[in-house]
């Protein structure tokens, strides 16, 4: 997985010029600072060229629509300056956008919603451009045709089983496809001490969120959360993840945080959800801003875009409704 400075001499300097003209920390507080969504917009169009054509109206599914587009050219262009074996490892990171894409189909065939709107377009943007072989997925109809749009997807032998099934259970269906996923990638990166740390960090977090979200809003038992947790970990151990497993609430989720790196997160109820986003963010920007002889601050790119883009997405809905400064700073990942 290394890539060294003479194999890829410019892709550092590529990215960095790309990163500069986004949107940052100190546009977002300008953009805040806006009494109403049409002086927003018309800020947000002086900002950054992605929404120079952009209406005063705009809804979210059309700023993530917008923001979609200017990440895959993004990806467009490091996937040319990559080699092959490196694009390849590459590609395998970028299957996160892929499972996007078949979730989102999923969900929407459970709503019945059969409208040519946003959600379809955009899945077919990122299916054009990048994935081939779920080509045509937005134009599924029933589980029949979904079935047969993922056929040659990665991962599509871990959803055979549900292919005749009378009922299908959405959840179950996406956690082992996330599972996978993620189980997958790490195993392939353990080489990589940054990789490992982006993705690693990523993983315990998800498992401990995960563990939080199924004990209080669905009541699973214990040997129901350990059947949905990702099989890796990192700087938790697995006596630590089967403490979490067996808390009762948040306070005692708190307390076995406190003895890991991570416990600067688990402050308070309200807010740790959102201090997750805040610390992989963290993460992401100093491997991207300090490794220079990997391919891990490429993907740490990819990952500072998606939170960097929920980030505008959060402050615009943030003015749109009409919240304060300090409530919509508090869900920006990038204001740790």
């Amino acid at each position: 997985m290394e890539v060294t400075l003479i194999k890829y001499p410019n892709i550092k300097s590529k990215l960095k010029a790309l990163h500069s003209k986004r949107i940052n920390l100190e546009d977002l507080n300008d953009l805040i600072k806006q009494n109403d969504l049409k002086n927003l917009v018309l800020l947000l169009k002086s900002k950054s060229d992605i929404f120079k054509n952009a209406d005063e109206k705009i809804d979210r599914l059309e700023i993530e629509s917008l923001l979609d587009e200017s990440q895959i050219q993004d990806i467009l262009k490091i996937k040319k300056l990559l080699h092959k074996k490196d694009r390849k490892n590459f590609e395998q990171f970028l299957l996160q956008y892929e499972i996007k894409c078949i979730k989102s189909m999923l969900r929407k065939l459970f709503s019945e919603d059969e409208t040519d709107d946003i959600i379809i377009k955009n899945v077919k943007r990122w299916t054009f451009y990048l994935f081939d072989d779920i080509k045509g997925i937005e134009t599924v109809k029933s589980f029949k045709d979904f079935f047969g749009a993922i056929k040659r997807m990665k991962y599509s032998s871990i959803l055979k089983e549900y292919q005749n099934k009378e009922k299908i259970n959405i959840f179950e269906i996406e956690n082992k496809i996330d599972k996978m996923y993620f189980e997958s990638l790490y195993d392939s990166i353990k080489q990589n001490k940054n990789i490992k740390k982006i993705v690693g960090s990523e993983i315990d977090l998800l498992n401990v969120l995960w563990i939080y979200r199924l004990k209080k809003y669905y009541n699973f038992k214990s040997q129901e959360v350990r059947k949905v947790l990702i099989n890796k970990t990192y700087m938790l151990k697995k006596l630590t993840i089967e403490s979490l497993i067996k808390s009762s609430d948040f306070n005692e989720i708190k307390q076995i945080m406190k003895n890991t790196i991570y416990k600067k997160i688990f402050t308070n109820e309200e807010d740790f959800e959102d201090n997750i986003d805040k610390y992989l963010y963290s993460i992401n920007k100093k491997v991207f801003d300090q490794d220079v002889t990997s391919i891990a601050y490429i993907y740490a790119y990819v990952n500072l875009i998606d939170y960097e883009n929920n980030d505008i997405v959060n402050t615009i809905e943030g003015v749109r409704y009409n919240m304060g400064k300090k409530q919509i700073l508090k869900r920006l990942a990038q204001a740790f």
